[in-house]
């Protein structure tokens, strides 16, 4: 592990850390829910989300809402904010201040502030999270740490040269996202990546996916597409990682979770099965009750004629390997 002179020794155990990995509304929480069957785990939801974690403000102030990293690239800060999330994410006297905080900001406020504008609250809570302190909590002792974020996609291979860690990788139908994100307004939520020269840097294949045009639609579709392909061209150079669609886990849930169970060395249990049977049923929003079967192909009848045209014609150009062009058709 590369080591900055600055930041603290990466936590250690006989037991490797395994962070889920995907995009915003791929399917993470739910996939997340359904681990946490194994009682031998101490999930850690989205610590280096901003909206929930002061730390994380502190954290990502350079590296901004989607950090852009490599094998190699030095980020002292945010190599501080994940020794932290490894160690636990454990609070202080001091972190508990910025909880009220971070309740108290509007939607704008946030908003603006995952644009690059001002946002007071955000920025004080940042300060309050400067530099968290380092000191495993005591359940690390007897548990594996389990850790999901979905905003690592285009630094997961940083991650994971850093720190000693298992990777699962959840990638999720584009449509599917685009669908999601619309529906709960995410639109201008997230930082505006085609402004962001390392974003054009981090793509492999110069000249092959032009940036996108002033359409917000349009901005939107390649605001997932870029954050998709990182995540997938990063799993396919580590073989060693294990890798869901979200697509393949709603086909035969109970199936398709026993054998993800397996691969990642965890005991299934009732809980587990229990989880995945009592939220097979219709939901929307944010919580994670959905009726399985129903989800490959909801795109197909959730977006509108214009936005599936949007999602073709920008992923098009994009070199998934997951999918084909034949799988943006309707």
């Amino acid at each position: 592990m590369a080591t900055s002179p600055t930041s603290p020794p990466r936590p250690s155990g006989a037991t490797r850390p395994l962070v889920l990995a995907g995009t915003p509304r791929s399917g993470t929480t739910w996939t997340m829910r359904v681990l946490e069957g194994d009682p031998s785990l101490l999930p850690l939801m989205e610590p280096d989300n901003e909206s929930r974690s002061a730390p994380a403000i502190w954290g990502k102030r350079r590296s901004g809402r989607f950090p852009v990293l490599r094998p190699g690239d030095r980020d002292a800060s945010l190599q501080w904010l994940w020794s932290w999330i490894l160690d636990g994410a454990p609070e202080s006297d001091r972190l508990k201040l910025s909880a009220p905080l971070l309740r108290a900001v509007r939607p704008g406020g946030r908003r603006r502030f995952y644009q690059g504008r001002t946002s007071p609250l955000m920025q004080l809570a940042g300060m309050v999270g400067a530099r968290p302190r380092h000191q495993p909590v005591p359940a690390l002792g007897a548990r594996r740490l389990f850790v999901k974020t979905v905003h690592i996609p285009l630094a997961v291979e940083w991650l994971a040269s850093e720190f000693d860690i298992d990777v699962l990788v959840l990638l999720r139908h584009p449509g599917n996202v685009l669908a999601s994100w619309i529906s709960l307004d995410l639109n201008d939520q997230f930082a505006r990546l085609d402004q962001q020269p390392a974003i054009r840097r981090r793509i492999d294949h110069p000249g092959s996916i032009p940036p996108p045009g002033t359409d917000p639609l349009e901005r939107l579709v390649w605001q997932i597409g870029v954050l998709t392909l990182g995540l997938e061209e990063a799993a396919a150079a580590n073989p060693g990682w294990v890798v869901r669609t979200h697509e393949e886990l709603c086909i035969e849930p109970v199936t398709q979770f026993r054998r993800l169970y397996a691969q990642l060395g965890l005991t299934w249990t009732e809980a587990a099965e229990e989880y995945l049977s009592r939220n097979d049923r219709p939901g929307e929003g944010f919580p994670t009750q959905r009726v399985a079967s129903d989800q490959p192909d909801a795109w197909k009848t959730r977006l509108s004629s214009e936005q599936a045209d949007s999602l073709r014609r920008v992923l098009s150009r994009f070199p998934f390997t997951t999918w084909t062009a034949d799988d943006f058709g309707s």
